[in-house]
């Protein structure tokens, strides 16, 4: 089973959305599909082929089409056939518009109001009939039936008046009305297309060529795509980090920001990891490529942003109930006020145009983009800030989350052991022991390996006979002297009392322990102003670890925390998680995205600390959380929430204006208001604007 994302073609509002996705899950094979409008496409989860998956959607008269490799390259390669349509309908209508300025004396024959506006209707419009006819022959009505049917009764009730010998012809009000239309179908797919930058931004950072180290020594410029894991290439001061990979020489500064948000360079040396799209000052460096194409760091963000942008916010649900009878509702309206209009004596000249406003004021696309479009943008901001968002509820479910539990260890601390205080015994000199325990570490991996060579800074000695214990310590010779480095049990000696939230490591030799380092975690310098920031917007805050109680406690309180959960597993935390919501919370969890990868699923939005990604690959930070904070610290977590609600609060926003524009404007169409400014040709006016408003509103989010 897998998850396949197709492009979707021939839909124009949440209706179409609605037929798309009853296509694909009548697909047999198909476990769930989602479409979504703003994006036009639909990831599909089953064992379905494309070719069952085409013919069926075909079925239902719409398009599904295999997404290229390039990802958003065909972003924009609708927009100039559509500003082709909207200039070729707003030329021809031109000129009957401006006959019918007051004072201009500018009467067109009925044959050139004909011949200006039939090409407008049925040729620039054409898009409109072939899709209502298509899903007329299958029993659906969208959008498309309503704009059909609107402009098509002007233009067949104008050539009626022409044949009739009337002086004033409807022809205006069939070409405007299309025109007006394409009009704002084109400035929505425009500023729709602005919602997609975070993504196109994404894709455009690796560089399309790289600088190729060859066996014989020489530098060969070739594609990136034709770099393969192993190459070896350098890149020049300024220049774009082509894959990803390690450096193998040369020292530099890295602008991560990208990556992570931070503004500042980082300081890259040898061995250090390198992400494709990071620009390098300062000097050149060499590296051996790891990763290439989709594997890369920069390839995974693109696709995680799109899925995202792809996926639909619970606050959606509502939008699709309604457009699922909103169109056969308002069709029924537009027969009764037609009805109703002709009933009253009007004549069918009279009771034609409110039928016709009603028809095309109602298009539900504001409906259908109000949630979309903002969740779109949000998603696209937020990863131009270092937030990862997965799937859009979990965004949404931040914003309107009750409890936030943090894991402690890589979470809440900084989850590096850094070393606190030497013991020296025996009368040994502080920094040599120091200068020993670091030679013995210069090649270990081993957080506690890590702080003990930070403490140290200086120059680590030759190391003879080096040989690593597994889960107990080290061992080799320093200057010719034999010394052991681990544990008390490794070592079998025993250590003098020290608190239990530290982690004790003994150096010793053949006359015995010389000396004892006392490491430890550290709380996040952050954690206190975060916990204070996010509890003055009322969130009940538990720390949930498997350390023992008193140092989880300690630090706890260090951070302002109150309520603390110590000495679970894995699973442990899991059930935690789901007590919490079994009374009602909606609850977000903060872990590191591996040990706490059931809790981070389980939670209403679970949130990863990707922060240390750019040196150990973000996979399985990726693959446990829905939301993924690759900025470094606890702040980031602030900006997430900022992010949420505001994203919350635009899609609320737009679903208000798209429902009340409905609901004033119905009505006075209905009962002939409108036909004074207009009528069918300021619903097409009104329609696009409304569209268009959403879409704006949306694009706040990305200030």
């Amino acid at each position: 089973m897998s998850h396949q994302t197709y492009a979707v073609t021939g839909m124009t509002c949440a209706s179409c959305v609605r037929h798309v996705e009853k296509a694909l899950a009548a697909t047999p094979g198909v476990v769930s599909a989602a479409v979504n409008l703003a994006t036009a496409q639909a990831t599909v989860e089953g064992t379905a082929t494309f070719e069952d998956l085409a013919r069926e959607v075909a079925e239902a008269g719409y398009g599904l089409a295999q997404i290229q490799a390039e990802g958003a390259a065909g972003l924009d390669e609708n927009l100039a056939p559509a500003r082709r349509r909207m200039i070729f309908a707003l030329v021809l209508t031109a000129p009957m518009l401006l006959a019918m300025v007051p004072g201009l004396g500018w009467h067109l024959p009925g044959w050139v109001q004909a011949l200006l506006a039939s090409p407008v209707v049925f040729g620039a419009g054409l898009g409109f009939f072939l899709r209502a006819g298509r899903q007329a022959r299958h029993g659906q009505a969208s959008m498309d039936t309503l704009i059909a049917l609107g402009s098509g009764i002007a233009w067949a009730f104008a050539v009626g008046e022409w044949w009739a010998g009337a002086h004033h012809l409807s022809f205006e009000t069939a070409a405007a009305l299309v025109a007006f239309l394409l009009t704002g179908k084109y400035l929505e797919a425009r500023a729709k297309s602005r919602a997609t930058d975070a993504l196109k931004a994404l894709l455009s950072l690796a560089p399309p060529t790289a600088l190729r180290l060859e066996a014989d020594g020489s530098v060969l410029e070739v594609p990136v795509s034709a770099l393969h894991p192993g190459d070896l290439v350098r890149v020049l001061p300024g220049q774009a980090v082509p894959a990803d990979g390690r450096v193998t020489a040369g020292q530099a500064e890295v602008d991560e920001s990208m990556l992570t948000g931070e503004p500042l360079p980082v300081p890259k040396g040898l061995g250090d990891a390198l992400v494709a799209g990071t620009v390098v000052h300062g000097s050149a460096l060499s590296l051996e490529i790891q990763a290439v194409g989709a594997d890369t760091q920069l390839a995974r963000m693109a696709a995680l942003v799109a899925q995202a942008q792809g996926s639909k916010a619970p606050a959606q649900d509502l939008a699709d109930r309604i457009s699922a009878v909103f169109v056969p509702v308002i069709l029924g309206l537009a027969l009764l006020t037609f009805l109703g209009w002709w009933g009253l004596g009007g004549g069918f000249a009279q009771a034609w145009r409110p039928a016709v406003t009603l028809l095309v004021i109602a298009c539900p696309c504001a409906l259908g983009l109000a949630t979309p479009v903002a969740v779109m943008v949000g998603l696209g901001a937020a990863a131009r800030k270092g937030v990862l968002v997965r799937d859009a509820a979990a965004l949404e479910a931040l914003g309107q989350a009750t409890d936030l539990v943090f894991d402690k260890t890589g979470t809440l601390t900084e989850g590096r052991p850094e070393l606190r205080q030497i013991l020296p015994l025996n009368g040994q000199d502080e920094a040599a022991m120091l200068q020993v325990a670091a030679s013995l570490e210069r090649d270990s991996e081993h957080p506690i390996a890590r702080g003990i060579r930070v403490a140290h800074r200086g120059e680590p000695s030759p190391v003879a006979g080096f040989r690593a214990h597994p889960g107990g310590g080290i061992s080799g010779q320093v200057e010719g002297r034999a010394w052991r480095l681990g544990s008390a049990a490794f070592l079998g000696l025993p250590f003098p009392a020290v608190d239990e939230d530290v982690i004790a490591v003994g150096l010793a030799d053949d006359a015995g322990l010389q000396a004892v380092f006392i490491l430890g975690d550290r709380l996040r310098e952050e954690a206190p102003d975060v916990v204070a920031a996010l509890r003055q917007q009322g969130l009940r805050l538990h720390l949930l670890t498997g350390d023992r109680l008193a140092p989880a406690r300690r630090m706890a309180s260090a951070a302002g925390i109150t309520e603390v959960i110590a000495e679970v597993r894995p699973e442990g935390k899991l059930e935690q998680i789901k007590a919490l919501q079994g009374g009602g919370a909606v609850v977000g969890f903060v872990g590191d995205g591996v040990n706490d990868a059931p809790a981070l699923a389980q939670a209403d939005c679970g949130i990863a600390m990707g922060s240390g990604a750019a040196e150990q690959g973000t996979g399985a930070a990726m693959a446990a959380a829905p939301l993924v904070l690759l900025r470094p610290g606890l702040a980031p977590i602030l900006a997430a929430r900022r992010m949420a609600l505001r994203t919350h609060h635009v899609i609320r926003q737009n679903l208000g204006w798209a429902f009340g524009y409905n609901l004033i404007l119905v009505p006075l169409a209905a009962f002939g208001q409108l036909e004074r400014f207009g009528g069918p040709m300021l619903a097409g006016v009104a329609m696009g604007l409304s569209s268009l408003t959403v879409v704006l509103n949306a694009l706040r989010l990305r200030r």
